[in-house]
């Protein structure tokens, strides 16, 4: 029989699992497959607590659904009743604009607010950053580069107001990222794409609208954000019961992987023993994937371990909605490095989703960390705690003191597309190549999202399996 061993046991790695199964069950395949994770627990930084009613996410809270492999693979996990969209009839975010929260414009498209009146009526720029953001479609293209930062591109397009109220809060939110050293080309390829093919952001976005209403995609869009009604842990509970065919072991790290020539076996070293594997799936971050491969292909390992990654810290408050004193109208607020605070963001938990607390409360959830602040991992519980609470009577003007709270921290655990990143991925690629039965999954590569990395894994599970059969 041939095998398959996994090393990681977060979202990608039990994706790749579940991929496997099912591809090798429709293909009539007999697999033995391994998954092996160091933690104690499956599911890395997606955990789920529930206390009192309410309904704590540690790391992610829901998903993009205009990325559908997350949706498909709930659906086929028996999960589609209990999908969830974000209330967007409640949606607004607002921005923290020296010390006040300014709402964002309405009509915004990833980064760009593409509609006039909403932005002429918004406090959030200034005269001059408006009349800027209104010659977008007069600026030529950036040339002679082939990736640039997002600073330089948001910037050069949009003015700097968009880029420091607007685009540098929204991304350092999602990936904790510094923008001077974000890649345009990884993480906004979308806006690169409109501007190489009609010169102008603005040009490509009508032109984008037009073409959905042409084609009869005129009605109201559905919600962007979908979640679980139990929480986002429910998808790692259900990947784990479905996996029947996969000998899962927690609690057992891998110190390196070695292979004696390009066809023979794995072999992967545990302080318990050796295990052996004709196929592996690497489902770590990079930088771990490069650690275990530093003996078998150091120029491979140096590769991944040039993805830099941040620490992140989450921070969820309860509080009792009379003592609370203020109305939560929005989704939540986001902070510009430019106002010198601790706090990324802060989700309206209670309002962005249904479910997520009881009747008469209220659940907030702050971000910190980041490389706007790397040395908040190390922060005690209590100085994380004092700061959150202090920011947000700064901003917010919350009074109450929370029934409780919950701090997860985060490790490395959010990668940085940095410039050079494409480049970097296809270097990462033909060294891969050249060890066949390796396949890399995960948040490090093409995406940070949980559909980016189902969508990785059932890539790499789809490989595999094909390797294996070419081995026959």
């Amino acid at each position: 029989m041939q095998s398959v061993a996994i090393v990681g046991g977060g979202i990608s790695g039990l994706s790749a699992a579940y991929f496997l199964e099912k591809h090798a069950r429709e293909a009539g395949a007999e697999l033995s497959i391994q998954l092996i994770e160091s933690r104690p627990r499956l599911g890395g930084v997606i955990v789920t607590e529930r206390s009192g009613g309410f309904v704590l996410e540690g790391g992610p809270d829901s998903f993009f659904t205009q990325k559908p492999a997350a949706i498909e693979l709930c659906r086929a996990l028996g999960l589609a009743d209990q999908l969830i969209p974000s209330n967007d009839h409640r949606r607004k975010t607002y921005v923290l604009q020296q010390g006040k929260l300014e709402e964002l414009p309405e009509g915004m498209f990833f980064l760009v607010p593409t509609k006039v009146l909403p932005v002429f009526r918004s406090r959030l720029l200034s005269v001059t950053g408006k009349l800027r953001l209104m010659l977008e479609p007069f600026q030529s293209r950036l040339r002679g580069q082939e990736d640039f930062s997002v600073s330089d591109f948001v910037s050069h397009r949009l003015g700097r107001q968009v880029l420091e109220r607007i685009a540098e809060p929204l991304l350092s939110a999602v990936y904790g990222a510094n923008v001077d050293s974000l890649s345009a080309r990884a993480v906004l390829p979308q806006l690169l794409a409109l501007e190489e093919k009609h010169g102008s952001l603005w040009r490509g976005i009508r032109q984008a609208r037009r073409a959905q209403a042409k084609h009869g995609a005129t009605g109201s869009p559905g919600s962007l954000f979908m979640s679980l009604r139990n929480g986002i842990g429910d998808i790692i509970q259900s990947l784990e019961t479905s996996l029947t065919n996969t000998r899962v072991t927690t609690g057992k790290k891998v110190a390196k992987v070695l292979r004696d020539n390009p066809r023979s076996a794995f072999r992967l070293l545990c302080p318990d023993g050796e295990l052996q594997a004709e196929a592996l799936i690497l489902a770590t971050p990079a930088y771990a994937a490069g650690e275990l491969l530093q003996e078998m292909d150091g120029r491979l390992a140096g590769k991944l371990e040039e993805i830099p990654y941040h620490s992140t810290v989450t921070v969820s408050l309860g509080f009792d909605e009379k003592k609370f004193g203020r109305t939560l109208d929005g989704f939540g607020f986001i902070v510009p490095r430019g106002e010198g605070k601790k706090l990324l963001a802060c989700t309206w938990v209670s309002t962005k989703f249904s479910f997520r607390c009881p009747p008469g409360r209220v659940l907030l959830r702050g971000f910190l960390g980041g490389a706007r602040d790397p040395a908040a991992i190390t922060e005690s519980d209590d100085r994380i705690i004092e700061t959150t609470l202090r920011e947000l009577r700064e901003t917010m003007g919350v009074q109450a003191e929370p029934l409780f709270t919950r701090i997860h921290r985060w490790e490395k655990s959010m990668p940085q597309y940095s410039v050079g990143h494409p480049r970097r991925l296809e270097e990462i690629g033909t060294l891969v190549s050249k060890h066949p039965g390796l396949f890399l999954s995960g948040n490090g590569y093409r995406g940070i999202g949980m559909p980016d990395c189902i969508a990785s894994s059932s890539t790499a599970a789809s490989a595999a399996l094909h390797y294996l059969q070419s081995l026959r």
